[in-house]
């Protein structure tokens, strides 16, 4: 339901030339940014022996920046390195509290028309189009939920992607 990708990228780098190229590019992270500094590198995080966190470093707020989970295995004479990139754990918790929270009026809504439906009280069922006009309060907040990830994840994976590969795959 929440935005992830997985991908491999097979480079001729060896392990200690992929970390090295990483380390080009991937800043220590800092707790506070300032907007108008420069950032010296395009990435923060963290480069260990055989994997690395990192994320992109942007200029504006966006809570659904994908984290990038990388580990580097040697590969014959060169490497294999595993990227997983997935919402931060906070908004992932945050995203389902919320959605559960609003998701529950309309899915209440439905099982007790459902309920009424099936046990043949039918009588029991609002026929009126106000009896329903208050659901589309939560479900335009439900779908705007699932959404809002979705746009905010999505361009910056794919900028991340095509960085990572023309960072890793050049000799």
């Amino acid at each position: 339901m929440f935005p992830h990708e997985h991908f491999t990228i097979v480079t001729a780098l060896d392990p200690d030339a992929v970390r090295q190229r990483l380390s080009t590019v991937v800043e220590p992270p800092k707790t506070f940014r300032w907007q108008w500094g420069n950032p010296d590198k395009p990435y923060q995080g963290e480069i260990g022996d055989r994997s690395f966190k990192i994320s992109r470093i942007i200029h504006y707020r966006n809570s659904f920046l994908p984290v990038i989970d990388g580990r580097i295995e040697p590969n014959g004479t060169g490497s294999k390195i595993s990227i997983n990139m997935k919402l931060h754990p906070f908004v992932l918790v945050f995203m389902l509290v919320w959605l559960s929270m609003v998701g529950q009026i309309p899915a209440m809504f439905l099982m007790g028309i459902l309920f009424a439906l099936f046990t043949d009280q039918k009588e029991q069922v609002p026929i009126d189009s106000e009896s329903y006009l208050f659901l589309l309060f939560p479900l335009g907040m439900f779908v705007f939920g699932c959404g809002l990830p979705l746009i905010g994840f999505w361009p910056e994976a794919r900028k991340s992607k095509a960085f990572l590969i023309d960072l890793l795959e050049k000799l």
